[in-house]
Order: C-alpha cells, then structure tokens, then sequence
C-alpha cells in the first residue's frame, strides 16, 4: 500500500476516533460511562444525530453551535479530532505499514487524552494509564522479540525504562510532595513501555518545557510560586516527540554503549 494513501486512510479513522477521545477527555474527569448514553450537548443535552457528530465536518456546518440551543460548542472538539488525525497520519508516514504502527497510534491517542484532562481537571486518571501501560509493555516486547529489525531496542528496555523512570519520578513525588502527582509517576512508567530508551528524551522534554513555562507565567504575573502547573501537558508533548525522533537523536548514541 502506497504511504500517502495509507497516511489519508489514518487521517480519516484518526478523525473519526478523535471524536472519542472527546467523550473521554469530557467523561472521564466526571466518571460518567464513556459507552452510554450517546454524545450530546453539555448544555441543553440534546443527543447528537449522526449527521451533527461528523468530525471536523459537523462543527463546521452548525458554526460551532448546538442546533438545539444555539449554545457555544467548545474548539477543543475540533482541535481534539484534527490533531488525532494528523499526528496519526504523521505515523503512518514515520512508521509505514509495520506492526508498531499500531501501538503508536494507541500510544498519540493516550496522549492527547491526559493532555486535555491535565490541563483542565489536574488529574492523569488511573483507568487511562494502568490499561494503556499494560497493552504498551506487552505489544512492544512482542514486537521487539520478533522483529528482523537489528537496530530495534531489545525487548527488556520497555520494562526496565518503565520501572525506572517511574522509580525516580516516585522519589521525586514523595521527597517534594508539591512537585508532582501519583498520576505523573505513572505515565512516565507508561511513557517507558511504550517508547524505551527514548522515554528519558521525552521525559526532558517534557520537564524542560513545563519549567520554562512556568518561569514565563511567574515573570509575566500570571502564576506565582506557589502555584499548580499540570505536568501531564508537557510530558506528553516530550512523549510525542520522543515517539517520532527519538531513536533518530538518541540512537547513534546509544549505540555507542551496545
């Protein structure tokens, strides 16, 4: 199959399935069931016909309003689906049509969900986490046991990334309780199944970032020292882009010590 054909066949599912990570990203953080009943306006909640849940499409055509009503409908639906579906057809481009392609698909998605409930609730759920690690660890040491593929990692680097980068991030979090949360520890122990050696890149990426932003809020006095800054934000954009060019900024050198 051609790349750019498989890239648009993944933009399109990827909007499509963006479409659930918006119920996630509103349900979850309430507990309320992600399978019933069907979407419906946060305001008026009137349940969406099947022609008023297009991605990208619907929101256009009702200009961003319930046809019910007229409430504003939120841009992070828009946005949640178009980033879904891009960054998944960057994979099928990055990845190609190889088995990995589907748990970096599985690993963009997660992403996105702790990104937006992060930044909005301050929490990383345990229901997203706990499964997701468990599929990540065990997708990728089956496929890095049966891989022809030389240069990928040995299967024991998922776990063990895992267990020590959550270990570290445990001793951080019990040491400066105000500095991060239980949740940070363990999507940086996802971060280890799914991404490897590679998971330090995007763990300091992602704690780079979220410091330099916090030094900029505080300097333009909008956050003060003792303010909460969700971590999960920032890790997952360090995630992300460990997924994509980690192996290809770390790997020369890593392989040094092989």
């Amino acid at each position: 199959m051609d790349l750019i054909f498989f890239s648009i066949v993944l933009f399109l599912f990827g909007a499509v399935f963006g479409s659930f990570l918006n119920v996630c990203i509103y349900r979850l953080p309430r507990r309320e069931s992600i399978v019933s009943p069907g979407s419906r306006c946060p305001g008026c909640g009137h349940e969406l016909h099947w022609f008023e849940n297009m991605p990208l499409v619907s929101y256009a055509a009702l200009r961003g309003k319930c046809k019910n009503c007229g409430e504003p409908i939120s841009w992070r639906y828009p946005l949640v689906e178009f980033i879904n579906a891009a960054l998944w057809a960057f994979a099928g481009r990055r990845f190609g049509i190889e088995p990995v392609i589907f748990p970096a698909l599985l690993f963009i998605s997660t992403m996105i969900i702790i990104f937006f409930i992060d930044l909005e609730h301050y929490i990383i759920p345990n229901i997203v986490v706990l499964p997701i690690a468990v599929i990540g660890l065990v997708s990728m040491v089956a496929i890095s046991l049966t891989s022809k593929d030389p240069d990928f990692p040995v299967w024991w680097a998922f776990p063990l990334s895992g267990l020590i980068a959550a270990a570290v991030f445990l001793i951080i979090a019990v040491a400066v309780p105000r500095g991060m949360g239980m949740g940070d520890v363990k999507m940086v122990g996802m971060m280890g199944f799914f991404l490897g050696r590679t998971a330090a890149l995007g763990i300091f990426i992602g704690v780079l970032l979220g410091s330099l932003i916090g030094i900029g809020l505080m300097v333009a006095g909008k956050k003060g020292r003792k303010s909460r800054l969700p971590l999960g934000p920032f890790l997952a954009v360090g995630a992300l882009v460990a997924l994509f060019y980690g192996e290809a900024i770390m790997g020369p050198y890593l392989r040094l010590f092989e």
